[in-house]
This record gives structure tokens, C-alpha cells and sequence, in this order.
């Protein structure tokens, strides 16, 4: 009895596991893609397939449908990842700040940039479209919101 339970869940581990990878289509486009991925790890969802990945010393995150179409796409990255109209948008309205994290959002019709920046006491949460215009900005005081 014992054996057959263990079968039955072993069974259902690599039943689960199979699902869980994209059809060959998928990593294909993938891999035409993102050619230098390294430490690549898939992983299933409703909505579709993730992929997680280091590229050029970042970490990515990409989302395909369960038809294979591409969805968006997570680049966390430094200062150094933002272009340079950007950067030099931000050091004009902010001055001198200190810029904590990129998280660059492409997704078929668009590409925005994410990027938390402290400047004196104040954490400023922004969305940077890709032309340097900010379309989105809240300010936290000491964890509180005082926009």
C-alpha cells in the first residue's frame, strides 16, 4: 500500500513538473531573444509561463501566455541600466538624489521605467516613459503617503 502511494505522488510530481514547462515554440522564441540568459528557471502559472533569468548582470522576469505569445517583460536593474535622457530628466528635477532601484516594463505596445529615488527625507515612486517624460509620481514621508 505504501509503495503504491508513493508511485501515485511520484507520478503526480513529474506529471506536474512536464506541465509546468513551455512547449518547444516558446523556448525557442526565448531563446532568440534573450541569447546570453543564464540561470534560466520556468515556471508555470494561470496566466502562463514565467521565465527568470540573469542577463548582462541583471535579473529578468518574462511572462508568455499559455499560447506563446509574448506578454511583458522585468528588467531590475541600477542607475546605470536608465538611458541617458532619462538620467539627465531625473538630475534636473531631483538634483542631487540617490536613485534605489530600476525595474524597466516593456511590454508589446510600450516600455516604461519604474524607479524608486530618495531625495532629503522623501522616497519618490515614479513611471519614466521611455522619452523622459514622468507620467507617474508619488512621494512617502517616513512610510506615509504626501501626495
Amino acid at each position: 500500500m505504501k509503495k503504491t502511494i508513493v508511485y501515485v505522488i511520484a507520478c503526480v510530481m513529474i506529471a506536474s513538473s512536464v506541465n509546468a514547462m513551455p512547449g518547444s515554440g516558446v523556448i525557442q522564441k526565448f531563446k532568440e531573444t534573450f541569447p546570453n540568459a543564464k540561470n534560466i528557471k520556468w515556471s508555470d502559472d494561470k496566466a502562463g509561463y514565467f521565465v527568470s533569468f540573469m542577463q548582462n548582470g541583471n535579473f529578468n522576469k518574462v511572462l508568455y501566455n499559455k499560447d506563446g505569445d509574448f506578454v511583458y517583460a522585468l528588467k531590475y536593474c541600477n542607475t546605470e541600466g536608465l538611458p541617458n535622457n532619462i538620467a539627465m530628466e531625473l538630475n534636473k528635477k531631483f538634483g542631487e538624489s540617490k536613485i534605489l532601484g530600476v525595474t524597466e516594463v516593456t511590454t508589446p505596445n510600450k516600455m516604461f521605467y519604474g524607479i524608486n529615488l530618495s531625495k532629503e527625507s522623501k522616497l519618490h515612486v515614479l513611471n519614466v516613459a521611455a522619452d523622459g517624460s514622468i507620467t507617474k509620481e508619488e512621494v512617502y514621508n517616513d512610510g506615509t503617503s504626501i501626495n
